[in-house]
């Protein structure tokens, strides 16, 4: 397996929130994932972003 590890950017973000549902789900914790798509890009690419 090849792997390359690089900065995200904006078109990442529905899969970066795929793995976080399926990580909270395997944890039995998806009802804690209560982001939107649209709340989740803003928070990684807005004009502050937090993560």
């Amino acid at each position: 397996m090849n792997v390359t590890i690089r900065p995200a950017v904006r078109n990442d973000c529905p899969r970066l929130l795929e793995l976080i549902r399926e990580l909270a789900e395997y944890e039995r914790a998806l009802h804690e994932v209560e982001v939107s798509p649209d709340h989740f890009e803003e928070s990684g690419f807005g004009p502050a972003p937090v993560w």
